[in-house]
């Protein structure tokens, strides 16, 4: 009597077909799950100053290491305790990253992103249990796995664990940033008094005692090179003031804001420029930011926003301030047409008298009178626009009627003579529709003397208000004006801090 057919065969060949479709739908949730998940940490990044997007040519960035601590300061400790003297700031070896990350960094990150090590372990999972298929498959299922089932399995751990290091490299990116930012807080500065005060500045205080108060620019050079970078922040200290923004300069060779030309009148009047308390502390700071080991020192900088996280940085180039204030450093309360305008010395007056000329042939269409205050020759700024293919309208077309802003009012002027034949003024204009909930615009223009006349040499605007970021700016020369707007933000965490 022959024994019935086996039907072995045939039921290992479907559980085999089954074993490899519930990978694949698995595999596939988790492509999906990954497609449709933000990037961890990711926020928009003003990064040029330095950044992709802006509206000129990004700066040069450098990526930076991790700055493992700071010398201890008076009064000051570089550890969070809690009540118990239980330190959050101490290192704790993270098993993603494989190094060592300050307690609070990881804590703050882990509670910002809790889906993260759930995703990595699946990825890492995943590519583990597709390497052993071939043999999973042999040892339950007693039959050897086919060769395109094999490759598929080979393929999807190649792909699985690309997830995985991709994934552990962002944490590790943001988890640096954070670190950096923590580092900082505890760095000392000075802030300035008012013009009424025996004293410049004010006792020392921690970078995290400002959050909520104060928006921070750091530059970090030798005495050429921050007062190269302080000429162009001193032309809008009065809007830094409004933006509630202190820049701190680090001299690398110990020289003073006398040194950088700045005045101690021109300090307290706008307080705009901080004082850096322990400058080794600060130096050796930007040192391993930078992990510069040229002869040949480039300046270094970075800017913090009201939280304390890092909203730009670069090396090399100084920030566009510009820029930074349309994006960043945006004026903290409303805007008034009433401000008056700033005067510091004598000759303020005449260019501040040929501003007024300016936007008086701006708001009346005076051709003639336009053409009269300009320059002859076109700005730098200008030609690079038109030079690339950009379109320039010319002044008769600007001046026509209802193009040009015939009701616009201007208030809180002020100006800065560089040198004998170079001035720059800056003032807040306020379009003939602007309302209290309208954007304002913040103008600066360049001056060149010629003759005994201060003549104009480039005049931009950008939109500047407490609830919008500037998404464009303006550029006028003698014979017309460019508009440039700018490109999509990148999400991304770049820049020297991270």
């Amino acid at each position: 009597q022959s024994s019935p057919p086996s039907c072995t065969t045939p039921k290992r060949g479907i559980m085999s077909r089954q074993l490899l479709r519930a990978l694949c739908v698995l595999l596939s949730l988790l492509f999906c799950v990954d497609a449709f998940s933000p990037p961890s940490s990711t926020r928009a990044h003003t990064s040029t100053l330095p950044t992709s997007g802006s509206f000129h040519r990004a700066d040069q960035c450098v990526i930076i290491g991790r700055h493992p601590s700071l010398p201890p300061t008076s009064g000051t400790s570089t550890a969070l305790s809690m009540a118990n003297n239980f330190d959050l700031s101490r290192p704790t070896f993270d098993l993603f990253t494989l190094r060592n990350i300050r307690g609070d960094a990881l804590l703050q990150y882990n509670t910002l992103n809790q889906s993260e090590p759930l995703r990595i372990n699946l990825y890492l999972l995943l590519t583990f249990t597709l390497l052993a298929l071939p043999s999973l498959s042999e040892a339950v299922l007693g039959d050897n796995l086919s060769l395109p089932g094999t490759a598929a399995s080979v393929l999807g751990s190649v792909g699985s664990f690309a997830l995985f290091f991709r994934e552990c490299g962002r944490r590790n990116k943001q988890l640096g940033r954070i670190e950096k930012e923590m580092n900082a807080e505890f760095l000392p500065v000075r802030l300035p008094n008012n013009r009424f005060a025996e004293r410049p500045y004010g006792p020392p205080v921690q970078l995290k005692q400002l959050r909520g108060k104060k928006r921070i620019i750091a530059l970090c050079g030798d005495k050429d090179q921050l007062k190269a970078a302080l000429m162009e922040v001193r032309v809008f200290r009065n809007r830094l003031y409004q933006a509630a923004a202190i820049v701190i300069p680090v001299p690398t060779d110990g020289s003073s804001a006398s040194d950088w030309g700045v005045s101690r009148e021109e300090i307290a009047s706008a307080q705009f420029l901080g004082e850096a308390d322990n400058v080794q502390a600060w130096v050796q700071y930007f040192n391993e930011l930078s992990q510069d080991d040229q002869v040949e020192r480039k300046l270094v900088w970075f800017g913090l926003n009201n939280n304390g996280r890092s909203f730009a940085s670069g090396s090399g180039e100084p920030p566009r301030l510009v820029e930074v204030l349309g994006q960043n450093l945006r004026p903290v309360e409303i805007l008034l047409e009433a401000d008056e305008a700033v005067k510091m010395t004598t000759e303020d007056d005449a260019v501040l008298s040929v501003q007024k000329k300016f936007y008086s042939a701006l708001t009346t269409g005076d051709r003639e009178a336009m053409a009269s205050v300009f320059t002859k020759d076109q700005a730098t700024e200008v030609s690079e626009v038109t030079g690339s293919g950009g379109r320039i309208d010319n002044w008769d077309a600007c001046l026509e009627d209802g193009a040009r802003p015939e009701d616009m009012q201007i208030s809180g002027s002020d100006a800065l003579i560089v040198s004998p034949e170079v001035a720059y003024s800056t003032a807040v204009e306020f379009p003939p529709n602007a309302g209290i909930d309208s954007a304002t615009l913040l103008a600066v223009q360049r001056w060149r003397k010629e003759g005994d006349e201060w003549k104009l040499s480039l005049h931009q605007t950008i939109p500047w208000s407490p609830d919008s970021k500037a998404g464009g700016t303006l550029l006028c020369s003698c014979n017309g004006c460019v508009a440039l707007t700018r490109g999509k933000d990148k999400r991304t965490s770049g820049g020297i801090v991270g």
